[in-house]
């Protein structure tokens, strides 16, 4: 049975922070072998924790009483050298954020300007401590929308919800959004080795248009025909039909929202007590039922209503029915 001295505040702290912030991780192992130390547990208990023998425990808590916060941090070793040098580092990630997509690239152009033959493990690592990481790849509108009128339009909508707030106005979201049985593709955990395979193969489509609050409350209007001004307009009368409270009616800058058919009608509609708020254009993240269209795709909706329209039809109309309660979204 091992236990070092009882640690000093000034050495509790600096072993906390070597435990959680050290680059390294054996010098953060061994730090958290003293604390555990320090805390009451027996050697047995340590070694266990850490899958090393008594030996290797003891020996850590022995470096630290000798030699302190030294005594924890791994010896210089020379080692092989570096198949990067490091003073081509600097170029290598270069070349990473150039490629993104392909590492093998990447090799390619190191072989061919420092003759290095690297692994794409090798860069990998060099990713990693440039805390680079493997995601998905966004789509994305910001190059083209206008920064000023964004910031007006996201201010506008802070002072809407502001109101929805105080129970002053009713701040709905409109949008269309059209679904077949071509699928789009998810991410899924899978078997290694296995792939799961969705049924796709064209198909007409179910054009969804939809009104949203930001308490998850929603209606909706399905349609197999094309969506066209008129039927927006006649969709935004049947809305305020069962709609009385003042409203103010978020739009995006699709052509069925800016064509004259569609103008015409926005004095009658705020006489009645709806007024229409268009976004800025190429600001599809300030409709907020842009979410539910992106939640009902890629994780409602059931991979097995891709079999046949039928199934297609009755499983959206389930999720359609049911946003707001079995569906949520919490908008913070």
């Amino acid at each position: 049975m091992l236990y070092i001295a009882q640690l000093l505040p000034e050495e509790q702290l600096t072993l906390e922070e070597m435990y959680k912030n050290h680059p390294t991780p054996a010098p953060r192992i061994r730090a958290h072998a003293v604390l555990l130390n320090n805390s009451g547990f027996k050697l047995k208990e340590i070694s266990a924790i850490f899958g090393v023998c008594r030996q290797t425990a003891a020996t850590w808590l022995n470096s630290w009483e000798d030699n302190g916060i030294c005594g924890l941090l791994d010896d210089f070793r020379s080692g092989r050298p570096p198949k990067l040098p490091e003073e081509n580092k600097d170029e290598a990630l270069q070349l990473i954020i150039e490629s993104p997509r392909s590492l093998k690239t990447v090799i390619a152009q190191l072989s061919v300007k420092f003759n290095i033959n690297l692994s794409c493990s090798t860069l990998k690592r060099l990713c990693k401590q440039a805390n680079l990481c493997w995601k998905r790849v966004r789509k994305s509108l910001k190059s083209k929308r206008n920064p000023e009128l964004f910031a007006r339009s996201k201010q506008q909508l802070a002072d809407l919800i502001e109101q929805d707030k105080q129970g002053l106005i009713d701040l709905v979201y409109f949008d269309q959004s059209g679904f077949t049985l071509e699928p789009c593709v998810p991410y899924a955990w899978q078997a290694k080795g296995e792939t799961i395979e969705i049924p796709c193969s064209k198909s007409k489509r179910l054009n969804v248009l939809g009104f949203m609050g930001r308490d998850c409350s929603f209606q909706s209007i399905v349609f197999e025909d094309s969506i066209t001004s008129a039927v927006v307009v006649a969709c935004i009368d049947n809305f305020l039909e069962t709609h009385k409270h003042p409203t103010a009616l978020v739009i995006d800058n699709a052509s069925i929202h800016t064509s004259h058919e569609f103008l015409e009608n926005i004095d009658r509609w705020k006489s009645k007590g709806l007024s229409i708020v268009p976004i800025s254009p190429y600001s599809p993240e300030l409709n907020l039922i842009e979410i539910l269209w992106r939640k009902i795709k890629y994780e409602w909706m059931p991979f097995s209503a891709y079999e046949s329209f039928l199934s297609l039809k009755q499983n959206l109309f389930d999720i359609l029915a049911n946003i707001g309660k079995t569906y949520t979204i919490n908008f913070a």
